[in-house]
């Protein structure tokens, strides 16, 4: 490595670790809130769950015990274990709490941090791979790094994050596996690519993706290399360990039920395409990415098009732009299957399109001319001030994400503090909790220390249902109670014990008993 490039390196890190921080410094101790609080909740109380069961990894579980899968939270499963996707992130997170001795939202969200930066590094040597140029590959990871959507999700709860962070080492092992020939990142490839699938089913695009590109190379292209059999090995492990594990997760789901989808989510009819795209249009396209990002990509990749098309330069087969296209056609082809999930889910874009359009964008960055002399110069001032522009369109995006209103925000500040109070008033670890209308669900649960039902939608057939469950005490906010009209919950039945002037507490009357 030449001084130089040892000089575009440190700056790369400290540029990537930089921005990594100050995007996600300013939440790094946030309780699940805001949009998607829900599916963060559920996922920090996993890392919860680890240490309440004695750290057995294949039976995690959360803190509810009416489920949303099957029978959408109208059944007591009488168990907390879930089925959810492969949870060695959640895992090591719980691990790292007992550790540090708490399990306040700093350690979750640190780790996170920590994966998603390491996994931006490797894009970065991925595209340094592909350019031999240290200004184009930063300026590929600062469009990544710079995405509202992701620098939303950088330090989050949900798996999205650090399972691109494993794609991103993957395609990078890949890229040096395809110039270099060499087994060990062929091995590196399909283990972090494999590791992406069990956290975030929906990547096992790019597993097959690199796969499929294996097999078109040694059918189509005139420079072929001898077949390795030995790229056969990992490959065998790979599905053998999916495999297992989605069997052993069918199996906790049979018996236990889960909190986590795991069904294709296809449109039914026009209208349900009609509605995903309006929705996308209205609330999502420019979370996915910023304007100047869109214009950016887009620009790029026709300039390298309207290039190439003037060299008059055809494709080998061992082009990475095929590579690029089976990948987009693979993610496409999810998308179609995963359709309606777009609707409200803008974390799916991390699952899918955004990981192939920073190939194709790189692959593209690449065919641009290399400036010389004083222009190389020149542009710097001005990537400079695209970046900064880039830079705030995610941090007002993770501003105006946040709300003094939001009702999962006030649910964890009114049961903050209400594990010490519960215990200060004889109300044991073990008795069960049916909270009403708390939103999120595993909110209320986390804070309390204990387990419990949950129901937290205005639905009378769900309310019927959970208030005959075989529970200890009812406890509701005291802000909610206009809300609480809406519905029958029998408050006739209910004896009034205590309250601290946020929650109230119940128990069924003797008599109901």
């Amino acid at each position: 490595m030449t001084h130089k490039q040892i000089i575009g390196y440190a700056i790369a890190g400290i540029g990537i670790l930089f921005v990594g921080l100050a995007t996600a410094l300013p939440t790094i101790n946030q309780f699940p809130a805001f949009i998607h609080a829900w599916a963060q909740a559920d996922w920090y109380s996993l890392a919860i769950g680890f240490q309440n069961n004695g750290f057995d990894f294949f039976h995690p579980e959360t803190l509810i015990y009416n489920k949303q899968f099957p029978g959408r939270w109208r059944i007591d499963d009488f168990s907390t274990i879930t089925s959810v996707d492969f949870p060695i992130h959640v895992y090591i997170i719980s691990l790292l709490m007992k550790l540090f001795g708490t399990t306040d939202p700093w350690v979750f969200r640190t780790w996170t941090l920590l994966i998603s930066i390491a996994g931006l590094w490797l894009l970065f040597l991925m595209c340094h791979r592909l350019t031999d140029n240290i200004t184009k590959s930063l300026v590929v990871v600062g469009v990544a790094l710079t995405s509202p959507l992701y620098a939303y999700y950088f330090n989050n709860f949900l798996p999205s994050a650090p399972a691109l962070a494993f794609v991103f080492s993957g395609l990078w092992a890949y890229v040096v596996y395809s110039q270099e020939r060499k087994r060990k990142y062929w091995y590196l490839a399909v283990f972090f690519l494999t590791l992406a699938t069990l956290i975030r089913t929906s990547q096992a695009v790019p597993l097959i993706a690199v796969c499929c590109f294996e097999v078109f190379k040694l059918i189509f292209s005139k420079e072929r290399t001898k077949f390795d059999k030995m790229q056969i090995l990992p490959v065998v492990i790979s599905i053998v360990v999916i495999g297992v594990f989605f069997k052993w997760n069918a199996h906790l789901r049979a018996e236990n039920g889960s909190l986590f989808l795991n069904n294709l989510q296809p449109a039914q009819d026009w209208d349900d395409v009609h509605n995903v795209f309006e929705q996308i249009h209205k609330d999502w396209q420019y979370r996915y990415f910023s304007r100047p990002q869109y214009w950016l990509v887009a620009a790029t990749i026709i300039g390298a098009i309207a290039i190439v098309i003037k060299r008059r330069k055809k494709l080998s087969a061992q082009s990475l732009v095929w590579l690029a296209a089976v990948y987009m056609f693979g993610t496409i082809l999810f998308f179609v299957a995963m359709f309606n999930q777009y609707h409200d889910h803008d974390y799916y874009f991390l699952d899918s399109f955004f990981a192939p359009i920073l190939l194709a964008f790189a692959l593209a960055i690449k065919q641009l001319p290399e400036l010389k002399n004083w222009r190389k110069y020149a542009i710097i001032p001005l990537l400079l001030i695209l970046g900064n522009v880039m830079f705030n369109a995610a941090y007002h995006n993770n501003r105006d994400r946040s709300n003094p209103n939001d009702r999962a925000l006030q649910c964890s500040i009114n049961y903050e503090g209400s594990d010490k109070w519960l215990d200060s008033i004889g109300i044991s670890r073990n008795a069960k909790i049916l909270t009403l209308l708390a939103y999120p669900q595993n909110t209320p649960f986390i804070k309390m220390k204990r387990k419990g039902y949950t129901e937290m939608f205005f639905s009378q057939d769900i309310v019927d249902h959970v208030i005959q469950f075989n529970y200890d005490y009812i406890i509701i906010e005291d802000n909610i109670g206009d809300k609480l009209k809406k519905i029958d919950y029998k408050p006739e039945r209910l004896e009034h014990i205590t309250g601290n002037g946020k929650l109230s507490i119940f128990k069924l009357r003797h008599e109901e008993h």
